[in-house]
C-alpha cells in the first residue's frame, strides 16, 4: 500500500471515530439528569436556552410541522342541556384563536411552561366572548411557577400572585412538586444546536484556510519575482508559459469536509427525534421499512402528547368563557360544563378483518350498522345497508331442508332426492360409458371435457375424476 493510500485510509478512520463519538455524546448527553441539573452543568439560564433553541432553523421546521399535525386535527365541543346556538358560537370563537393556544402549547413543550393573557370583549347581546390570548413567551422570565400551583408575577409593583382562572392562561408540561416550572425540551436540544451552529462556523473556517488550492512552480533557475507572480495569477485564472524543464503543480487538501455533514445530519436527527419522535426521511442515510414504520408510529404518539396538552390548554379557555359570562354576561347553558376533545380515529385492525371477511363470505353473519359505523369508523350519512341476496349455497340448502320436511317418494326416497337422481342419472351413464371406451386417462380427459355439463354438477365431476377415475386409469397403466 502506498503511502497516499495510507493517509487517506487515517483519514477516514479519524473522521469515521470523530462521528461515532459525537454521536455518542449526544445520545448520552443528559440522559439521567434532569432539565435544571443540565442548565446548572451548562451554565445557562432558561431565557438564554430558550432563544438559542428558538432562533434555529431546524427547529422551526419541526415546529411548523407540529403547528400543521395539531391545527389539522379534528376536535368537537359538547354538553348537556346546551344551547345549540351558543355552542356554535363558542365553537367559532375556539376555532379563530386555535393557532394562538398552538404557539402556547409549542412554548410550554420547549420551555417547560407557558403563560397566555386572556382578552375579553362584550358583545351587543352583552355576551362575553375571547377577543384574543396574548403569548408572554418574550417576558416569562418574570414569572415563578409555584409548587402549590400558583403562578407568581414580577413587574413594576413588585412580585404579586396572579390570577390564573379567567385572566391568566399557565400551562407545564409535566410539572413536579420539584420542578414546578415543567420539563423544558430545549435542554435537552442545546447540544445539538449548538453543534449544527459551531460546525458550520468550522466548516467556514476549514474552507476559507484549506479549501483552496496551492499552486507550486519548480524552476531551474530558482525562481525569481516574474515567476512568483506568473504562479500567483493562475490562482484567479488564465494561462502561462514556461521552459520545458520547468513545471507548475496543483496541491489540494484529500479531507472533502464530509464529517463536516455527517456531524450535522447528526444534530438534525438529535432535533428530530426529541421533537417529532422520528427522523425526516431526508435525513436517513438507511434504514429498513419496519424501522421506519416503527419511528411513524412513534411520531403519531409524540403528536398525541401535543394535542393532550393542546385539549388541557383550550378547556381552561371554555371553562374560563363560561364562568366570566355566568358571572358577568350571558349565561351559557349546560348541565355539568361544556367540554372539548380532539375526534379518535377509529384504526381498522387488520386481522379482524379478513376474520370478519371469511365468516361473511360463507354466509354465517351479516354485519349491522353499528358494526360499520363503530369498527370501521363509517359515518351513519356516507352509507347504505344493501339487501344482500342468498347465495346459491343457501337457497339450496333452505330448498332441501323444506322438501325434506315433506312426505317421501313412493319408493321411500324424498322428492328432491327422487328429482336428483332422474337428472343425474344420464350424466353419470356418459361418463362412465367415456371411461369404458377411454384406454388411459388423457384419452378420459378429452372425452369428458367434450360433454355438455351444467355448472352445478362440476362438483360431482370433480369427485369421479379425483378418486374412482385416476384409480382406474392408474389400474389400466400399470397393466400394460
Amino acid at each position: 500500500m502506498s503511502k497516499k493510500n495510507k493517509k487517506d485510509k487515517a483519514v477516514k478512520q479519524e473522521l469515521k471515530t470523530l462521528v461515532a463519538d459525537t454521536a455518542a455524546a449526544l445520545n448520552s448527553f443528559g440522559s439521567s439528569e434532569s432539565s435544571d441539573e443540565l442548565l446548572d452543568r451548562l451554565g445557562l439560564s432558561r431565557e438564554q436556552v430558550f432563544a438559542a433553541v428558538s432562533s434555529d432553523d431546524e427547529v422551526e421546521s419541526c415546529k411548523e410541522d407540529l403547528r400543521t399535525a395539531m391545527m389539522a386535527s379534528g376536535w368537537r365541543l359538547y354538553g348537556d342541556g346546551t344551547d345549540d346556538a351558543q355552542t356554535d358560537r363558542i365553537y367559532r370563537c375556539i376555532r379563530r384563536h386555535l393557532g394562538a393556544f398552538v404557539e402556547i402549547v409549542l412554548t410550554a413543550r420547549l420551555n417547560g411552561y407557558a403563560v397566555g393573557r386572556y382578552v375579553w370583549k362584550v358583545e351587543e347581546d352583552g355576551f362575553i366572548t375571547l377577543d384574543m390570548l396574548r403569548d408572554r413567551r418574550d417576558e416569562l422570565e418574570k414569572y415563578r411557577p409555584q409548587r402549590d400551583g400558583t403562578l407568581k408575577y414580577n413587574g413594576e409593583n413588585g412580585e404579586e400572585t396572579i390570577d390564573t382562572t379567567v385572566l391568566h392562561l399557565f400551562l407545564a408540561n409535566r410539572p413536579t412538586a420539584k420542578n414546578p416550572a415543567g420539563e423544558m425540551t430545549v435542554a435537552r436540544l442545546y447540544p445539538a444546536v449548538a453543534l449544527r451552529k459551531q460546525g458550520i462556523q468550522y466548516a467556514y473556517q476549514f474552507i476559507k484556510r484549506y479549501g483552496q488550492p496551492y499552486l507550486i512552480g519548480k524552476y531551474t533557475n530558482g525562481g525569481g519575482s516574474d515567476n512568483v507572480g506568473t504562479v500567483y495569477s493562475l490562482l484567479n485564472g488564465g494561462a502561462a508559459t514556461i521552459d520545458t524543464e520547468d513545471s507548475i503543480e496543483m496541491l489540494t487538501n484529500p479531507a472533502t469536509g464530509t464529517a463536516f455533514a455527517e456531524i450535522e445530519r447528526l444534530a438534525n436527527a438529535r432535533i428530530q427525534k426529541l421533537l417529532l419522535g422520528k427522523v425526516k426521511t431526508a435525513d436517513l442515510n438507511s434504514g429498513s421499512r419496519a424501522a421506519q414504520q416503527t419511528e411513524e408510529n412513534a411520531r403519531q404518539d409524540r403528536i398525541e402528547a401535543y394535542l393532550t396538552l393542546l385539549s388541557l390548554a383550550v378547556q381552561h379557555a371554555v371553562d374560563a368563557l363560561v364562568m366570566v359570562n355566568e358571572q358577568w354576561g350571558v349565561p351559557v347553558k349546560h348541565k355539568g360544563g361544556l367540554w372539548f376533545e380532539f375526534d379518535e380515529e377509529i384504526k381498522v385492525d387488520k386481522a379482524r378483518a379478513e376474520r370478519d371477511k371469511i365468516y361473511a363470505d360463507m354466509g354465517y353473519i351479516r354485519f349491522t350498522g353499528d358494526y360499520y359505523e363503530k369498527v370501521l369508523g363509517f359515518e351513519p350519512e356516507h352509507y347504505e345497508l344493501a339487501e344482500t341476496p342468498a347465495r346459491p349455497s343457501e337457497s339450496r340448502a333452505l330448498s332441501a331442508l323444506s322438501v325434506r320436511l315433506s312426505d317421501t317418494h313412493s319408493d321411500g326416497l324424498s322428492p328432491t332426492e327422487a328429482a336428483d337422481r332422474a337428472v343425474m342419472q344420464p350424466k353419470i351413464a356418459a361418463i362412465l360409458a367415456a371411461l369404458a371406451e377411454a384406454d388411459g386417462y388423457e384419452a378420459f380427459q378429452t372425452a369428458l371435457n367434450g360433454m355438455d355439463l351444467s355448472e352445478g354438477d362440476l362438483l360431482l365431476v370433480d369427485r369421479l375424476v379425483g378418486e374412482s377415475v385416476r384409480a382406474f386409469a392408474e389400474g389400466m397403466e400399470h397393466g400394460k
